[in-house]
């Protein structure tokens, strides 16, 4: 297929009055180029043809198809990078020498590697799988580095734990085709999907498709059924095992055999690559989500696009649907629609690549959809793309400190926009008010953006707040947004408090849904951690630690009840474990009450109890808050015996072997991996208590991340002033959030 030639990037108006007096290049930035700004010259630019009239430079405005922009309503234009030619990209991409040496540190940083990966690997099996540095994996392992320097044990290693139930799904070998249950159940079931998921994602027609599944309904064997009949068979499945879930709020055994139903029909969709394979795909998709199993929803999200590429429905236009009937053709632009809002949103959440090109998104505009809630959708999918493309499209050090600020503050201003086009009622990081029936919808809308805030502002988070304030104020002076910049911190932490809080509201207003997966919450908790692991003093410490324990606790109950591996549950409580003991040992050395409340101070508990509307699982608490040592603090980490607490808690049979109660479907969970984290090596930092070196190790050395500080060394740890990314600028953290491991060059850090 001809495609027309790449569009250039529009030139500039003109050069200013002194570069053309000097007859010197003007990178013609706003409001004084360069040149004059390192003269201290005032900078001007008049028209030569218009004597007299001063110019402001920008870029010119034209046409999307002219300039290779892309125009979403009021919002700045934002080139499209595969619009323009590689020698455009190149130039667009590599920043000047004499700009990259005045803005680097002398010398080559110790993080400028070639990883962009966070990986998950099990040796014995030859199991393997990446997620990208927007993730919560990720996220986490910058965690890891606060909790080392504070002489606290890692926890992302616990991750893995958690990659075969979200890639993974056992199967019978026997094909398995259940009944559809009564005409009641069907109802109601179909109108679960009608109410819950149809607004927000409209890839079938509701009254056609229930005539097909009622058709359905009277058969009494599938065996013979017809192979174009079997997708929508597969959907009818699909529609029940949702139906199930939803109205319980957990996942139910009749869920879970209509799913596994649905899953043994997928070769015979995928042989049959037309309309209603990609239908059901989506519908997969959205299953799976909803059971906390990403990995298999990307895999049948990236076949169902692939699917609607070849079918042409990306680039549908009047004179190909003129055969069509208005419904088809409104059905054909809101599936792939639906294709664009899942793939953008996926990418950002796990880093993969994604498969839809970012100009084949298809404008707000061109929608005419019943709801408001799919524009609104595709919208924030556009800028998620363009989100992706600021973290993953670029090699380390081939952008200047400079234009990741820049490029960063001009995302943000149209996420801002984004928000702005909603009602006050229903606007993102608002309070939402409106009908219970759309509350889960506009809560999942507000999710998705704080977190693609998160996603973008993650360096700040990171940082030390004085140094990174410092990089804005060096390079971004004159710019407007610098207060949102120098904020990025902030606006991390409001992003996840707002997770936290709408996670629990969900809960409260009885309106939990499959359609939000518990990964939002779980990246929420990882950032309210390392804001706590970095401000220990902060005044809203008591606030934020509870809302830490609050949203873990929904999130082990949404994974626990998904049949979540039990270590990576664990995992997910050691999080609330360590911060609340780096914070009580921290008010123990400033000497001063402690701001957590007595008897809260306990770890918190992994729920192993199917899903409770409108009630958080039961905490467990220490009754004698005055014992000594009631809590783990860095000085007694290790040289002195277990306190007498974290004996109590290994002794606790829902902790030290937790297991899945008998009431969610009686499912016996089998683990395949090591029963023990790897943590710190024991060459370079201390041993953690019933821990073995070899099990678990990406390399067969040991993780570089288990080498990152010598633990029992680090005189400092983290107390509000000293940090462990404490002298890397902002293109050092942006690369490292990218990260697989921590560079060797990290390990002298303290």
């Amino acid at each position: 297929m001809d495609r027309p030639p790449a569009a250039k990037r529009p030139r500039l108006s003109m050069a200013c009055n002194m570069c053309r007096q000097r007859k010197v290049k003007c990178d013609a930035e706003y409001p004084k180029c360069r040149n004059c700004r390192q003269r201290n010259q005032t900078c001007v630019t008049t028209d030569p043809q218009r004597p007299g009239v001063t110019g402001v430079r920008e870029w010119l405005e034209l046409p999307e198809k002219v300039s290779g922009f892309v125009a979403r309503d009021d919002d700045r234009e934002i080139p499209r990078e595969e619009e323009l030619s590689p020698q455009d990209q190149e130039q667009q991409q590599s920043p000047s020498n004499d700009v990259i040496e005045t803005e680097k540190n002398d010398g080559v940083s110790p993080v400028h590697h070639p990883f962009i990966t966070s990986l998950n690997v099990e040796h014995e099996t030859n199991r393997m799988k990446i997620m990208g540095g927007s993730s919560s994996q990720c996220l986490a392992k910058s965690l890891d580095v606060f909790f080392k320097a504070a002489r606290l044990k890692p926890v992302s290693s616990s991750f893995r734990h958690g990659m075969r139930h979200a890639e993974e799904l056992e199967l019978s070998l026997k094909l398995s085709l259940p009944t559809l249950p009564s005409q009641e159940t069907r109802d109601r079931y179909l109108s679960m999907y009608e109410s819950r998921i149809h607004p927000l994602y409209p890839i079938f027609d509701p009254k056609a498709l229930r005539a097909a599944v009622e058709q359905l309904a009277t058969l009494s064997d599938y065996a013979e059924l017809s192979r174009d009949n079997v997708p929508v068979l597969a959907s009818a499945y699909l529609l029940m095992s949702f139906g199930a879930d939803e109205a319980t709020q957990c996942i139910t055994e009749k869920g879970d055999m209509y799913c596994h139903a649905a899953t043994g029909l997928l070769s015979h969709i995928i042989v049959t690559p037309y309309f209603p394979a990609v239908q059901t795909l989506l519908l997969f998709t959205i299953v799976y989500r909803g059971r906390n199993q990403e990995g298999l929803a990307w895999q049948t999200l990236g076949i169902a696009t692939r699917i609607a590429y070849t079918l042409g429905i990306y680039r549908l236009t009047s004179s190909q649907t003129s055969n069509l009937q208005p419904v088809d053709q409104c059905l054909y632009k809101q599936v792939w629609a639906v294709c664009c809002c899942l793939d953008k949103m996926m990418q950002i959440e796990s880093g993969r690549p994604a498969v839809i090109n970012p100009e084949h998104i298809p404008p707000v505009g061109s929608l005419s959809s019943e709801s408001s809630f799919l524009l609104w959708h595709l919208g924030l999918a556009d800028y998620q793309s363009n989100i992706s493309q600021h973290v993953y499209n670029y090699r380390p050090g081939s952008r200047s400190v400079r234009q990741i600020l820049r490029d960063t503050a001009r995302l943000d201003h149209s996420l801002l926009t984004w928000a702005s086009k909603f009602p006050p009622e229903l606007r993102p990081g608002n309070d939402l008010f409106c009908a219970d029936s759309d509350f889960h919808i506009v809560a999942f809308l507000s999710i998705q953006y704080q977190e693609t805030l998160i996603a973008l502002h993650r360096a700040a988070l990171i940082a030390p707040s004085a140094s990174f304030n410092s990089e804005v104020a060096r390079h971004c002076a004159d710019e407007p947004s610098q207060f949102r910049l120098r904020n990025g911190e902030s606006i991390c932490i409001s992003s996840a408090r707002a997770i936290a809080k709408l996670s629990i509201e969900l809960l409260e207003r009885d309106s939990d849904s499959r359609l939000i997966p518990a990964g939002p919450s779980l990246l929420a908790c990882i950032v309210l951690a390392i804001y706590l692991m970095k401000h220990p003093g902060s005044k809203l410490q008591a606030m934020d630690l509870q809302l830490l324990k609050a949203c873990l606790e929904y999130s082990s109950t949404r994974l626990a009840s998904c049949n979540a591996n039990v270590h990576f549950l664990e995992g997910l409580a050691a999080i609330y474990d360590q911060t609340a003991a780096h914070l009580k040992a921290h008010a123990q050395s400033e000497q001063r009450p402690p701001m957590i409340s007595p008897g809260r101070n306990a770890r918190a508990q992994i729920s192993t109890q199917p899903h409770q509307r409108c009630q958080l699982p039961a905490i467990s608490t220490n009754d004698n808050p005055h014992s000594q040592n009631a809590l783990l603090t860095p000085s007694t980490y290790e040289d002195n015996p277990p306190a007498t607490w974290r004996r109590e808690l290994e002794n606790l049979p829902d902790l030290s072997n937790p297991s899945l109660d008998s009431s969610i479907g009686a499912r016996q969970h089998q683990s395949s991996h090591p029963s023990h984290i790897p943590l710190a090596d024991g060459e370079v930092g201390r041993q953690y208590h019933g821990v073995t070196r070899e099990q678990g190790s990406v390399h067969e050395n040991g993780s570089s991340m288990d080498q990152f500080a010598a633990l029992g060394d680090c005189p400092n740890p983290v107390d509000g002033a000293v940090f462990p990314f404490e002298g890397y600028n902002v293109e050092d953290l942006w690369n490292w959030m990218l990260y697989f491991d921590s560079p060797a060059g990290l390990d002298g850090v303290s």
